[in-house]
C-alpha cells in the first residue's frame, strides 16, 4: 500500500489531532457526518467553551486550505486553530507523521502571501496579464508552515478553552 486513499487519510489525521491533544490533558473529538463546519472541538474545563479545529492531512508537500474559495480569511465563524497532519508512508506499514499548528490569522497570513507571489509570477509569465483565481484551489506547502511544527501549546495553553477571559 503506497497512498491511503483520500477518506481514510482524512480521518486518520483528524483522530491523530484528537490523540494528540487527549495526551496533552485537552478532551478532543472528531465531528461526523457531511455536512460538518469543524473537523474536531477541543473541549474545555467544565465545558464553558469549545475550540474549533480544522484539519487538513495529506501524503503530500503541501495542503490544501481553500482559504479564499470558501471565504473564510474574514468569516467569524472560521476555525480557530488549523492543524495541517503530513503523513508519509515508509513502507512495510510504518509511517512518518508531522504537525504543524497554526492560529487562524496565521494560516490566512500565509496563504495570502502565497497567492500574492503566484499572482506576481503568473503576471510575469503572462505579459502582465492576471490570473483567474476563482479557477484555482489555495494550498500552502509544508515549506510554509514548518515554522509552526508541534506548536501544541497554542491549543493547550489558549484562554478560551480553559473558560477565562482573554
Amino acid at each position: 500500500m503506497t497512498k491511503i486513499v483520500q477518506y481514510l487519510l482524512s480521518l486518520a489525521g483528524e483522530y491523530r489531532v484528537c490523540s494528540e491533544l487527549n495526551k496533552r490533558g485537552v478532551f478532543a473529538t472528531v465531528t461526523y457526518g457531511n455536512r460538518k463546519s469543524v473537523d474536531v472541538y477541543a473541549i474545555g474545563d467544565g465545558q464553558r467553551r469549545a475550540l474549533k479545529i480544522e484539519v487538513k492531512t495529506s501524503q503530500k508537500k503541501n495542503f490544501v486550505t481553500k482559504i479564499f474559495q470558501k471565504g473564510l480569511a474574514n468569516d467569524p465563524d472560521a476555525p480557530d486553530f488549523w492543524v495541517l497532519v503530513q503523513i508519509c508512508n515508509e513502507g512495510n506499514g510504518n509511517f512518518v507523521e508531522k504537525f504543524f499548528v497554526l492560529r487562524h490569522v496565521e494560516i490566512c497570513r500565509l496563504q495570502a502571501a502565497r497567492n500574492r507571489a503566484y499572482v506576481k509570477k503568473y503576471k510575469k509569465h503572462h505579459h502582465g496579464k492576471k490570473p483567474d483565481t476563482s479557477r484555482g484551489v489555495d494550498n500552502v506547502t509544508v515549506a510554509d508552515v514548518e515554522p509552526y511544527k508541534n506548536q501544541w501549546f497554542k491549543i493547550v495553553d489558549d484562554q478560551r478553552l480553559k473558560g477565562r477571559n482573554s
